[in-house]
């Protein structure tokens, strides 16, 4: 890759461009997202993620170009295609998220996931987790940090992808990718409407199990060891009828609590448990 060009200008095209990424209109039309810093960067390049551009700030990273291509070569190796810029601290700021950047900002293609093309694709990249099929839906959830975080334990448990159905977030919002610890890089995250989801889980005869505060079932007395789906409704709203009818009165579980004031767990946290239940049954088979 070749030294950075100067880039000094807060009316400069790609600064704005960057800083239009933010929103998600932007992300899905342009099929583009930000990293921050050196591990969601880092993060990116390992997983193989196309690089267009990166923006640099020696004073706020407090490392020189040469540093920064000795700690991340991969920016070498992988993205010598990219542009490269040299901006200063005040435009640094100005393109990122974070309250408080650390001095490294690179625009990437997302990963393109298609339900027509996952099952084979989730086999590969994930088959030797679990031998049978693990998924999470995050049915409905609406907080971008609740998704990374479900992505996060997803990948933690080895599931083989996260479906966000009827969701109005994306996997690619600067808090779900934070929330992740960028494991929306590798984890294939994939948004479709509940029935298209559904179709799909059918063929790959997958069990429906939904966790809802209102079933009667322990969710440890279900069997989670052979092709299942784990469904976590919106904190809100909880889990739509849909999903419900799909998982019947044995998929529909609930994870007992003992508090006063609490009547539902956060939608990651609940998915956590779900998910570690799941490996649980699996390492005992």
């Amino acid at each position: 890759m070749r030294e950075p060009l100067r880039l000094s200008s807060a009316d400069n095209p790609r600064v704005k461009a960057v800083v239009r990424l933010r929103k998600h209109r932007d992300r899905r039309e342009s099929g583009l997202f930000v990293a921050e810093g050196m591990r969601e960067v880092g993060r990116a390049l390992a997983a193989g993620l196309w690089m267009e551009e990166l923006f640099f700030c020696a004073t706020i990273l407090g490392r020189s170009w040469g540093e920064l291509l000795r700690e991340l070569p991969d920016i070498q190796d992988k993205a010598a295609h990219a542009a490269a810029f040299d901006v200063p601290p005040g435009l640094l700021e100005k393109m990122t998220y974070c309250e408080k950047p650390e001095g490294l900002v690179a625009v990437f293609q997302q990963p393109r996931w298609e339900l027509e093309t996952l099952a084979e694709r989730a086999t590969a990249l994930r088959k030797d987790c679990w031998p049978t099929d693990l998924w999470v839906v995050a049915a409905g959830t609406e907080k971008p940090g609740n998704l990374g975080a479900m992505v996060r334990s997803a990948d933690a448990a080895g599931a083989w992808g996260v479906f966000a159905a009827d969701a109005n977030v994306d996997a690619f919002n600067p808090n779900a990718i934070r929330a992740s610890t960028a494991a929306v890089f590798v984890v294939p995250v994939i948004s479709a409407p509940s029935g298209d989801i559904l179709r799909f889980l059918k063929n790959r005869n997958a069990r429906i199990i939904v966790a809802t505060p209102e079933a009667t079932l322990d969710y440890t007395s279900v069997d989670l060891a052979g092709p299942v789906a784990l469904v976590i409704g919106a904190e809100d709203r909880g889990v739509d009828a849909l999903w419900r009818e799909a998982a019947g009165t044995t998929g529909c579980v609930t994870i007992p609590m003992k508090g006063v004031a609490v009547d539902s767990l956060n939608a990651s946290n609940a998915a956590a448990i779900m998910l570690f239940e799941a490996t649980r049954q699996r390492r005992q088979k």
